[in-house]
């Protein structure tokens, strides 16, 4: 799934535009395992599995189509991914507990991007809740040639007994049209009779780009979006 839908180059000289900013920051990551039913013989239990860290920097040439990101610094694993272009520069920061980015673009066209990811492969017992809990912020500016928005994300994917489709619950938070915002993250989910297994995890994001601003409805899912792709190519070296 592609960052953005589309984008328009614009034709004046690079020194006559203005430059977007955006930062992201997501701290404090932790979660809570809580015992639904105390008299069903079971102890709630949060088994972990598979740990994934991605952090990746990048600039985007063109917005139309699948294009790959060049230049791109992508690597699995805690530590910092940075991109520096004539477009302007990003770049992105991973630890175990939370995550940062941070955009600067001044560019005639495409984007540039910061994003981490850090995640579990999981099993929850029966009767039991899962609750994440984050603190974030985000910040971006807006002008007429350019966009620096950014999104912080607390996420599960799960699938319960019978289900066609896996459940994304998430939330999170944007600086939809250059609005900071500051606030704790909290998501969790239920299992029933039977233990559910998933995904669980968080990222945070930036993003430098002459493309229109999106709904606060389409732009929260763009993290994931990305998040989902890296996560992806991950499972699919390690299978």
């Amino acid at each position: 799934m592609k960052l953005l839908a589309l984008a328009a180059a614009l034709s004046i000289p690079l020194a006559a535009q203005a430059e977007a900013t955006a930062t992201a920051q997501l701290s404090n990551f932790r979660y809570e395992v809580i015992d639904l039913d105390l008299s069903d013989g079971i102890d709630a239990k949060l088994t972990l599995d598979d740990t994934g860290a991605i952090v990746m920097a990048g600039y985007y040439a063109s917005l139309e189509g699948t294009p790959l990101p060049d230049p791109l610094d992508y690597h699995p694993g805690e530590g910092t991914a940075t991109v520096a272009h004539a477009t302007g520069n990003a770049s992105a920061t991973l630890t175990a507990t939370g995550a940062s980015a941070t955009t600067t673009f001044h560019g005639p066209q495409g984007e540039l991007f910061g994003q981490a990811l850090y995640g579990h492969n999981f099993t929850l017992t029966a009767n039991t809740r899962l609750v994440l809990y984050a603190d974030a912020a985000v910040s971006g500016t807006v002008n007429a040639d350019h966009y620096g928005y950014s999104n912080a994300i607390t996420f599960i994917t799960y699938r319960l007994p019978g289900d066609a489709e896996d459940t994304i619950v998430e939330d999170g938070i944007v600086s939809y049209m250059g609005l900071p915002d500051t606030r704790a993250l909290t998501v969790g989910f239920s299992t029933g009779a039977a233990s559910v297994s998933g995904t669980y995890g968080f990222t945070a994001g930036t993003y430098g780009t002459v493309a229109a601003v999106p709904e606060p409805s389409t732009y929260a899912m763009l993290g994931l979006g990305l998040a989902a792709i890296g996560w992806c190519a991950r499972r699919r070296r390690h299978q």
